[in-house]
C-alpha cells in the first residue's frame, strides 16, 4: 500500500470550495481530495513519461531503471545531474 504523505493547508478560498464539493457529492474532504491528487496524476502521466524517457536518456539509463531509482530515491536527479554538452561529449568520444 502506498505510504500516506502529508501536504501544506489550503488557502481560505480553497479550502471552502473543497468543503463545499465534498457536501454537495456526499464525500468528506480527505477523500474528494485524494481523488483530485489521483485524477490530476492520470492527467499529466503522458508529460511524465516524456519527461521520464529524456532524464534517463541524457543519463544513459533506460526510463525503467531511472523509474526504480526514483521511487527509492526522490532525490536521484539531485544527486546525479545529466552531464553537461561538453561533459556527454567527451564521454562519447565525439569533438
Amino acid at each position: 500500500m502506498p505510504k500516506r504523505f502529508t501536504i501544506g493547508p489550503l488557502g481560505e478560498h480553497d479550502d471552502h470550495w473543497l468543503t463545499v464539493w465534498a457536501a454537495l457529492i456526499g464525500k468528506n474532504k480527505t477523500n474528494l481530495a485524494t481523488a483530485l491528487i489521483g485524477l490530476r496524476v492520470r492527467e499529466k502521466k503522458e508529460m511524465l513519461q516524456d519527461m521520464l524517457e529524456y532524464s534517463a536518456q541524457l543519463r544513459g539509463m533506460t526510463p525503467e531503471s531511472l523509474f526504480n531509482a526514483l521511487l527509492s530515491n526522490p532525490h536521484y536527479l539531485e544527486q546525479h545531474p545529466a552531464p553537461t554538452g561538453d561533459e556527454r561529449e567527451d564521454a562519447t568520444g565525439s569533438i
